[in-house]
């Protein structure tokens, strides 16, 4: 867990990434738009969320901090480099690196309807793994309108 808890969330104005702290007093890099967050769903020492400050919903998931281009980029090379290393062995170089990168990164809470992110925040035990279902289930009602 990181000294200082943030959420990372959509800008109301642009749309861009936005940060705020525990607080919930949050700007946007690109705007400059200062917003404040719901924080009344994050309790606790250490802090862990209930309900997302930025939406208020109470669907949320967790996952590895972990940029999913980085890692297939990771992959990617290693097949690239398959037919010149003997046995393939940078396919399982490559495995490694990518499963040793995931076992060393934090978890964060990830919000399924609007995809805030929360760094720095002990886990809550209600919140499990990324269910495609449910978040199907919220792609289909935001195409409703």
């Amino acid at each position: 867990m990181s000294s200082s808890p943030e959420i990372a969330f959509a800008c109301p104005a642009c749309g861009r990434e936005a940060t705020a702290g525990r607080d919930g007093a949050g700007r946007c890099g690109a705007c400059a738009r200062e917003t404040a967050l719901d924080t009344s769903g994050i309790a606790g020492d250490p802090p862990t969320v209930a309900r997302c400050a930025a939406c208020g919903n109470g669907l949320l998931y967790v996952q590895r901090d972990f940029n999913q281009k980085v890692g297939l980029a990771i992959v990617i090379a290693g097949g690239v480099l398959a037919p010149f290393t003997p046995f393939y062995s940078s396919l399982f170089v490559a495995g490694a690196v990518d499963a040793a990168l995931y076992l060393m990164l934090p978890e964060i809470t990830v919000c399924y309807r609007c995809h805030a992110h929360y760094r720095g925040f002990a886990r809550n035990r209600e919140h499990q793994a990324f269910d495609l279902h449910l978040a199907e289930q919220y792609d289909v009602h935001k195409a409703d309108g």
